[in-house]
């Protein structure tokens, strides 16, 4: 079901690069110098590290994987809240780093860290994924976030965006800007409502990202999602429900997905 989100995913990366990775993209600065990695190490900011998992939301029941760890603050700030935390970094250096860090804080059991292709690591059990990456890996990454994750769960980037998926919050920390998703349920396709009369009406979503249009019998629908939380207006009613892969299960009308 999740893959029919993968016709979505169109556009670039619009935002303006006000933080220090600018140099980088032009091929400047301290971190320049990496050409055998796809993203150079640039640390993220202590300040930023904590909106980014306040942003999140983050308690002691998530499982945060960071990609990119660097020299894993994110993993074991969020371990330091109780959280099961892994970090996937391809500098061997790093990894190591990271490792001692979390052994200093005492949260080696909860922090840790992987050498690995962040391409090649699994995402599905993640509720919550932190980065800060290039905009192009980003958006590189962007189909494996939006089906292999479950609905609902919180993807958190530090500097750039994801293209033309909106993201569901933003803030700016000092010059930096923090983003936040949160991964839709699939909702796209026809269903069949039962409303709260009784009566059975076709129901049509085309699906963007967290938005959707359409139509519930003849009136023309429009709304958005987020997580498996939907809410959409027809003919100047309002509806809200929960979404399932078979079904949406609303207060007082329901529908079933049309195979």
């Amino acid at each position: 079901m999740r893959a029919l989100l993968l016709v979505l995913l169109l556009g670039g990366c619009t935002t303006p690069y006000g933080d220090g990775m600018g140099d980088i993209l032009r091929g400047q600065g301290i971190a320049a110098r990496e050409p055998d990695y796809d993203v150079p190490y640039v640390p993220t900011p202590e300040p930023v590290v904590d909106a980014m998992l306040a942003m999140a939301q983050v308690g002691a029941n998530d499982t945060l994987i960071d990609l990119g760890s660097g020299d894993g603050r994110i993993p074991i700030a969020a371990a330091r809240l109780g959280v099961r935390a892994s970090g996937v970094e391809i500098d061997a250096t790093l990894v190591e780093r990271a490792r001692r860090n979390a052994a200093l804080y005492e949260v080696g059991d909860r922090a840790r860290f992987t050498r690995a292709n962040l391409f090649d690591v699994p995402l599905r059990d993640a509720s919550v994924v932190t980065m800060y990456l290039l905009p192009r890996i980003n958006l590189a990454l962007r189909p494996r976030l939006l089906t292999e994750l479950r609905p609902g769960t919180r993807i958190v980037t530090h500097a750039f965006d994801m293209g033309e998926w909106r993201a569901d919050a933003e803030r700016l920390v000092a010059d930096r800007r923090v983003y936040l998703w949160i991964v839709p349920a699939v909702a796209g396709g026809d269903w069949r409502a039962t409303l709260a009369d009784g009566r059975e009406v076709p129901l049509h979503f085309d699906q963007r990202f967290q938005d959707v249009t359409g139509t519930l019998g003849a009136a023309a629908t429009t709304g958005t999602l987020r997580g498996t939380a939907i809410r959409f207006t027809a003919a100047g009613r309002s509806y809200t429900g929960t979404v399932g892969e078979a079904a949406i299960t609303g207060d007082d009308w329901r529908a079933v997905r049309v195979p």
